[in-house]
């Protein structure tokens, strides 16, 4: 499964958000097909990832949830897509 991940911080967590990437190491078994971005000037981050079991990307995510506010979107390539909703 293909999962946009987004997630969001208040501007009080800022420093907190940014030493925590610095020291991050990922823990779940998934792979990043766009790496982890910032969306600049609006406290957000996101990133594409496949994984078979989703809770490999919760692993992850768990880390975060005292300063971040996470949503995992399904999404899958519009080729995919058009082809699926031909069936």
């Amino acid at each position: 499964m293909k999962l946009l991940v987004v997630w969001w911080w208040a501007p009080k967590n800022s420093k907190e958000v940014t030493d925590r990437f610095i020291q991050w190491k990922s823990k779940g078994k998934y792979e990043v097909l766009y790496p982890t971005s910032t969306m600049i000037g609006m406290n957000k981050g996101f990133m594409i990832a496949e994984a078979d079991d989703i809770a490999e990307i919760q692993k992850d995510v768990a880390q975060w949830t005292d300063i971040c506010t996470f949503k995992f979107i399904p999404i899958m390539d519009s080729r995919e897509a058009i082809a699926v909703s031909r069936q």
